[in-house]
């Protein structure tokens, strides 16, 4: 990998065209999981809106879920699911990471800046998120902690129940 990414030519198209070679050659080289965290960022960072894929895809064409296809962006789950409560206000934007963008896991601190996007941040997201695994059944599970202090990174991950309920929330055509 190179350190500097050289101009082929001023024009526009032809420095697009170079942008996405050079994009794609550098995302070859990374694991699916990265990639996927990558292009959320760029898409959060820049402001965009990653194309969704239409659901009438081929048989050997990736398969869009329908939480993807119904909600096209974040504020329209928000605003579908209409949560009220700082622990619901946190489940639907952790569905939205995990079921919509695909992330495997995800940690309070990208719940609670989602949520301030929506002009909706908590004053404390850790204590959303306790509750939601205290509810029971129990909505979100901590999968683990780095660094030892009270104030360590945390990562989640919603449970089927907790997945169950921003679709119920949320109205999808579902079964809840």
């Amino acid at each position: 990998m190179s350190s500097s990414i050289p101009v082929i030519s001023e024009r526009p198209a032809d420095a697009e065209l170079h942008a996405l070679s050079t994009i794609s050659s550098l995302l070859a080289e990374l694991p699916e999981d990265s990639q996927s965290r990558i292009l959320t960022w760029i898409s959060s960072r820049y402001r965009v809106q990653p194309a969704i894929l239409s659901s009438s895809t081929h048989a050997d064409g990736p398969q869009v879920p329908e939480s993807t296809r119904q909600f096209p962006d974040v504020a329209s789950l928000f605003v579908a699911a209409n949560p009220s409560t700082g622990p619901e206000k946190a489940l639907t934007i952790a569905f939205w990471l995990q079921d919509c963008l695909h992330h495997e896991e995800w940690e309070g601190f990208a719940v609670n800046s989602e949520l301030k996007h929506l002009g909706h941040g908590l004053k404390n997201v850790t204590d959303a998120l306790k509750a939601l695994i205290e509810h029971r059944p129990q909505l979100a599970v901590q999968l683990r902690k780095s660094g030892k202090t009270k104030q360590a990174r945390k990562r989640y991950k919603l449970t089927a129940e907790g997945i169950r309920k921003v679709r119920q929330m949320a109205s999808f055509g579902a079964e809840v």
